[in-house]
This record gives C-alpha cells, structure tokens and sequence, in this order.
C-alpha cells in the first residue's frame, strides 16, 4: 500500500549521517550542494537549482530528486506531482537518459529538468491532454 503523501516543505536542515546541519548557517555545506533551496515531506527530498542556463536553450529549472529511505523512485506520477507542486502544473519538465559516456549514476536520485517559463513547450510529446485510471487493451493502469 502507497504511503499518504504530505505537503512539501522548504528546510535548512540536512542529515549528514551522525547529525542534522543547518545550511544557513554552514557555509561549507551550502557549497558542496549547491543550493539552499531544499524542499522534503515525508517520502521525497528535493534539491531546486533553478535559473540553469544552457547556450541556446530557454532558462531551465534543475529539480535533484530523492526518496528519504534512499529507496529507487521510478513512479511517473510522482514525479509530476513533484514537479506540479514546487514548479507549477503549465511547466514543461524532462527526465534525460543520456548517452554512456555522459551516464551518472550514483545513488537511487532521479532529476527533472524544467522549463524556467510556465506555458513554454518542447517540440515534442502529445499536443492533447488525455488521461485515465481505466485500463485498455489489457494494459494495466492504476485508480487515483
């Protein structure tokens, strides 16, 4: 059975294993991630990078995404969710799966990347909205 979800919630704090550090405070720590934007409820912690400028691509937001048990994610719906709820539902996000040698893969973490501009699109991907808890043709679907 799924978890209840919670709200997120922005945090300074993070666990470092023996004890939690206060970002705001730790510069050191504020370093080595990056960020201060930090948002957690109870089974998601997300780092936010947001103004990503890549040459010749629309401003992008970097959303580094991980469960709190450390525990693989990959369930589509949430990942939108997570994108809806700390960006917006009229922004655009990708999941990259790059080429070999440009391949990370470390930790059970999972990253979207989204465009800065709310109404902006990809080239690509359905031009309609079409969605639904009944399986068709034998394709199994789950309920909301």
């Amino acid at each position: 059975m799924e978890k209840e979800w919670t709200a997120f919630e922005r945090t300074y704090l993070l666990h470092d294993g023996t004890k939690y550090i206060d970002i705001r405070t730790d510069v050191r720590w504020r370093k080595l991630i990056g960020t201060d934007e930090i948002h957690v409820n109870n089974i998601h912690q997300v780092y936010v990078y947001r103004s990503i400028l890549v040459s010749n691509w629309p401003e992008l937001i970097w959303l580094s995404i991980k469960r709190k048990d450390k525990e693989p994610i990959h369930d589509w719906r949430h990942l939108q969710r997570i994108k809806n709820e700390l960006i917006g539902t009229e922004h655009e996000a990708i999941e990259l799966y790059p080429a070999e040698s440009r391949l990370v893969d470390t930790a059970n973490q999972y990253h979207l990347w989204v465009l800065s501009e709310k109404g902006l699109r990809f080239p690509f991907g359905w031009d309609r909205r079409e969605v639904s808890d009944i399986a068709y043709n034998n394709a199994k679907q789950r309920k909301f």
